[in-house]
């Protein structure tokens, strides 16, 4: 998912904005030529990142900083997020969510030429979408891997995270689902490094997610080996908090 190759981004991002465009198109007003606008930049967008992809010599030479990858990036994610607005205010729910997976090569991309992750919230709504419908043990170890590298990806700034008393701040949002899609692969050192993680995370949610999980362990039918690593967790802080 997130070593989806870049250059199949175009041709996935134009099948995915054909019928939205030609809906736009029929509609003729100022919003729906904005959000024209809005495809045809993010189609110019992709093309600058298709011509950075290949040649990391292209961009030294060019001087490219990592920050004005993360900026392109940035913004690549801003128009992804806008569009998919205009699919959800259109009835085109399956194309808001294909949308938002298209954020999963964008982070990809950024990944490979050195970038950060200034915006979050659309790439964790593209991972739930996975999360949600993944039941495959082998297919969730990959999930796993691919928040993994999205929590490394991460800007420094998110990763301070400030705004602690927001419960849906995407920080905290993308590290609990990591915690669960590790629970649900049942590996048991998978979910203890993803665990410690949590702890570093969101310390200030990380023992409800444990409680929460030993709730949990005793409504599904979990195997003994994923119990024994939720009660070890659960247990190492001596809270009662319940996750809400």
């Amino acid at each position: 998912m997130l070593e989806t190759d870049i250059n199949e981004l175009t041709q996935k991002y134009e099948s995915i904005v054909e019928a939205l465009t030609l809906s736009l198109q029929s509609a003729d007003t100022d919003e729906s030529k904005q959000t024209l606008e809005m495809i045809e930049a993010l189609r110019q967008n992709i093309q600058i990142m298709l011509r950075l992809a290949p040649d990391v010599n292209r961009k030294k030479e060019l001087d490219i900083s990592a920050n004005e990858i993360s900026e392109i990036g940035e913004y690549a994610l801003n128009l992804l997020d806008e569009i998919s607005v205009s699919c959800a205010a259109r009835g085109m729910q399956g194309r808001m969510m294909e949308l938002h997976r298209l954020s999963l090569p964008i982070a990809g991309w950024l990944k490979n030429n050195g970038g950060k992750i200034k915006k979050l919230d659309i790439i964790v709504n593209a991972i739930a979408s996975y999360a949600n419908t993944i039941q495959d043990k082998n297919q969730l170890e990959v999930l796993c891997e691919l928040i993994s590298d999205v929590i490394n990806l991460t800007d420094s700034v998110i990763k301070q995270d400030l705004e602690v008393t927001n419960p849906m701040r995407p920080w905290r949002i993308l590290n609990l689902n990591w915690g669960i899609v590790a629970t649900r692969t049942h590996n048991s050192e998978i979910m203890q490094q993803v665990f410690d993680q949590l702890i570093k995370n969101i310390p200030a949610d990380s023992q409800q997610f444990f409680n929460e999980g030993m709730q949990q362990m005793n409504i599904v039918d979990y195997p003994e080996n994923v119990r024994e690593v939720m009660k070890k967790y659960a247990a190492g802080f001596g809270l009662n908090s319940v996750l809400h």
